[in-house]
């Protein structure tokens, strides 16, 4: 299915035939990651880590060439903040949907 990981926004667009590269990972995110595994749209899922930004991403590149219908997200694990600047954000996002 996927290989889903953040970049940088003003990196260049990789040819759609090219393979992933660490480059191309915003690994100044975090310095702790995830690599969530989705096995189909209903089944099983798996969330491994906290890893280095190159440990996840090995281990991504290695799952998604293995397995190449299954979702493997890497997903930077940061501390969003303190427990208050947390649910502002949600209270945020809940004003701005209408709710």
């Amino acid at each position: 299915m996927a290989l889903i990981y953040p970049v940088l926004a003003d990196a260049p667009e990789p040819d759609e035939e090219a393979l992933p590269d660490f480059a191309e990972l915003a690994a100044d995110l975090s310095d702790q990651w995830l690599v969530e595994v989705t096995v189909g749209e209903d089944g099983d899922e798996g969330c491994f880590g906290p890893l280095t930004a190159r440990a996840a991403w090995d281990l991504a590149v290695g799952v998604d060439q293995r397995r190449p219908g299954w979702n493997v997200s890497i997903l930077p694990l940061y501390l969003p903040g303190t427990p208050d600047e947390l649910a502002a954000a949600f209270d945020e996002d809940d004003e701005v949907a209408g709710v």
